[in-house]
């Protein structure tokens, strides 16, 4: 999906396509994917907050992030992610005095 595009324009896809995709499958409040792979997008960090997680353990929150984003995973090479549930998320903004 992604293979005709020039480098620069296929990271700039993919990263969208996964905040949308994100957003929409595990109606997330927040969504930051950053791509740390000058431009190409094989290699991100993401951000995730979603109320979708609450009750879930770390692994059951990356695998709906993987799940939601599999076609994406194809051409991606490495991936970090942090998941947070909203309260989560707030508790740490407050914590960093943001």
């Amino acid at each position: 999906i992604f293979t005709s595009m020039s480098d620069e324009q296929a990271g700039k896809a993919i990263v969208e396509s996964i905040q949308q995709k994100l957003i929409d499958t595990l109606k997330a409040s927040f969504v930051k994917v950053e791509d740390l792979s000058d431009g190409c997008g094989a290699k991100l960090d993401l951000i995730v907050v979603s109320d979708e997680f609450e009750g879930k353990a770390l692994l059951e929150r990356q695998r709906s992030v993987h799940e939601a984003i599999a076609e994406e995973m194809k051409v991606v090479h490495a991936i970090t992610m942090k998941t947070k549930t909203v309260k989560q998320w707030e508790a740490m903004k407050e914590k960093e005095g943001r």
